[in-house]
């Protein structure tokens, strides 16, 4: 098996909802990740990723405030993620950006709490996991108006249209999108679509464990073992071998995350 990344997983919340300690699910893989991004999208996860992430060297650690969240923003988070940012195995700012699906806070808040956030990992140099969900026209304003020349984005668990995905290419920066379970849902023809039109070297293979399982397992809680399955079917999109999928996959993980 070729090595591979799982490019956004959160392992606090699998322990939650499989009532299984990381410990546990590391020692019953068959097939291991050789590293995996750990994203704490709550300024409550913060320590706890910080404390697993020194204790297993091929986990790394993503700080954010998700969108869900942006009304605790603050300035004393602000000031607490740009310490958490500079930790010596943080890799990323994120997950940040914009979801308009669920009811949570008002879109306005939203938008100027991305664009907060999305300055600062710029200001620090780190690459950015994006969450954009039913936003495409209020995110591509956000991101165009940023100083984005050099920077490294991830769209993380891809869900738009293709058209979306292109504007998001079209970008000045280093985009890469992570697909992850869903392209393997019979519903999920657009995100496929989607898919089959981001060029190989834009690619990233992501869980978003313990979300989004892929068939045959949806519903049970995801893992990062099952990124295999993820891999096979985005290289049938593709219409290339798994292989090579999973090679180019790992080159793209190097130059957006330098792991």
């Amino acid at each position: 098996m070729i090595p591979f990344v799982d490019t956004h997983c959160h392992i606090d919340t699998y322990e939650e909802h499989a009532k299984e300690s990381f410990a546990s699910l590391w020692e019953r893989l068959d097939t291991k990740p050789e590293a995996m991004v750990h994203v704490a999208c709550d300024p409550e996860d913060f320590e706890y990723a910080k404390n697993i992430c020194e204790k297993y060297s091929f986990l790394y650690a993503a700080y954010g405030v998700h969108p869900s969240c942006a009304n605790t923003f603050s300035d004393e988070i602000e000031k607490q993620l740009r310490q958490y940012l500079s930790l010596p195995k943080t890799v990323a700012c994120g997950e940040i950006g914009l979801d308009y699906h669920y009811e949570g806070p008002s879109h306005e808040r939203q938008k100027s709490i991305f664009d907060r956030q999305l300055r600062l990992g710029l200001e620090i140099g780190k690459t950015l996991v994006l969450h954009l969900r039913e936003a495409d026209e209020d995110s591509l304003s956000i991101l165009r108006k940023a100083p984005l020349s050099g920077a490294k984005l991830h769209v993380h668990c891809y869900t738009g249209n293709p058209e979306f995905a292109m504007e998001l290419l079209q970008l000045p920066a280093e985009v890469f999108i992570g697909f992850t379970g869903i392209i393997t849902f019979k519903n999920a023809q657009n995100v496929r679509d989607a898919a089959k039109i981001v060029p190989i070297n834009r690619l990233l293979l992501e869980t978003d464990a313990p979300y989004l399982a892929p068939v045959p397992y949806r519903g049970k809680p995801a893992h990062s073992g099952m990124i295999p399955i993820i891999a096979e079917h985005l290289a049938a999109i593709k219409e290339i071998s798994l292989e090579s999928l999973m090679s180019t996959c790992r080159e793209n993980t190097r130059l957006c995350y330098g792991i």
